[in-house]
């Protein structure tokens, strides 16, 4: 290889290197804007979410004071009212237990299958002492 050529390669090099630490720097700064950008975004959604959160708030609040929603709210609750009323006397009817009879009917059992447990372990505990002894 000549002294040229040499050269010639040398200053490639340093040229490609050049451009890669310009590439570098621009793709940092790059990245920084980015940041920034996203940064302000955030902010400006963060108080528009804060904006709407405040402004449905205020929504509910004067919702709940119009006659009519409150007609229609005591409305609900006495038609809920009325359909479970209805539901148990179906079921009682039918003889079906309830949702909440059910419900207590386990309770029950549960505490007296804990009861039952008890009194095994103690037997067990009863017999095996005297068996030793």
């Amino acid at each position: 290889m000549t002294q040229q050529q040499a050269h010639s390669d040398q200053e490639g090099i340093e040229r490609f290197r050049e451009m890669f630490g310009s590439f570098e720097s621009e793709f940092e700064r790059v990245q920084r804007e980015l940041k920034a950008r996203r940064r302000l975004l955030e902010r400006r959604f963060d108080a528009g979410r804060k904006d709407i959160e405040k402004r449905a708030r205020k929504a509910r609040k004067d919702l709940r004071k119009n006659p009519t929603f409150k007609r229609l709210d005591n409305l609900r609750r006495d038609v809920t009212r009325q359909l479970e009323q209805g539901a148990e006397s179906l079921l009682g009817a039918l003889q079906i237990a309830s949702k909440s009879d059910v419900q207590r009917i386990d309770r029950k059992l549960t505490q007296l299958n804990r009861k039952l447990k008890a009194l095994e372990r103690a037997k067990r505990t009863n017999g095996q002492g005297a068996t030793s002894a």
